[in-house]
């Protein structure tokens, strides 16, 4: 099989520096959502008309969410768990636990990139083609995604990663689906249901409506939401 990736991150401002954490700003994330190649389109036509329909113009964002546009939001969601060839896998990193000076030789962008590799090694499978799209940073390293991808290749030993490549998240409907699903995880992680947004507060619900249970911590195998709670005491 083959299949497009999307990923971006939530509050990675933390990775770099702690002196921002308070407590409804402790938890970073960085995810991903997959679609298979040939269902793109699809799935690209799906959100164009929806956006249509709500009279939604723009790049969709996290932080676009708006009590105007909240319906608009939900449908979203409800197309995601509604479009079975979608699935999203979200890593959540607690930034008290950051120790870049004993474990990234004091470089905050090494440690980025470590959490990205746990997003798509215990993700991607040997057997399959992946290209690998990540919203656009500017990196001190200028080869940090070739990196990547070489490390992930190493790894399963059959370069399953075609290429790693970053773009702009306005011209990607898709990664623009995958930032709100984030954005909802990491709120319920920051906030744990007491946000002062209740537009977040309502999609928050919505997903775990569909879920049948809380926005949590996953088994490893669980393919359509998938979280993975990073374990920073050995890895950061």
């Amino acid at each position: 099989m083959k299949y497009d990736v999307y990923c971006d991150e939530s509050r990675q401002d933390l990775l770099a520096s702690q002196m921002s954490i308070t407590e409804t700003n402790r938890y970073c994330c960085i995810g991903g959502i997959m679609v298979p190649t040939e269902a793109r389109a699809d799935v690209k036509a799906k959100i164009k008309e929806l956006k249509k329909k709500h009279s939604v113009l723009g790049e969709v964002r996290w932080n676009t969410v708006s009590p105007s546009k909240l319906q608009f939001y939900l449908d979203f969601m409800d197309l995601f768990f509604d479009t079975p060839n979608l699935q999203v896998r979200t890593v959540v990193i607690d930034a008290q636990k950051i120790r870049n000076n004993i474990y990234n030789e004091d470089d905050h962008e090494l440690g980025y990139y470590k959490c990205y590799y746990q997003l798509l090694y215990h993700w991607l499978s040997w057997d399959s083609e992946y290209w690998v799209f990540t919203d656009q940073k500017t990196n001190r390293d200028k080869m940090r995604l070739q990196e990547l991808k070489r490390i992930v290749n190493v790894k399963f030993s059959t370069n399953p990663v075609i290429s790693i490549q970053d773009i702009d998240s306005k011209e990607s409907l898709i990664l623009q689906l995958q930032n709100i699903i984030m954005g909802a995880v990491g709120y319920k992680y920051n906030f744990r249901g007491n946000g002062e947004s209740s537009s977040k507060e309502q999609i928050v619900s919505l997903i775990e409506s569909h879920l049948g249970h809380r926005i949590c911590r996953t088994a490893l195998g669980t393919q359509k939401f998938n979280i993975f709670e990073i374990d920073l005491r050995e890895e950061c």
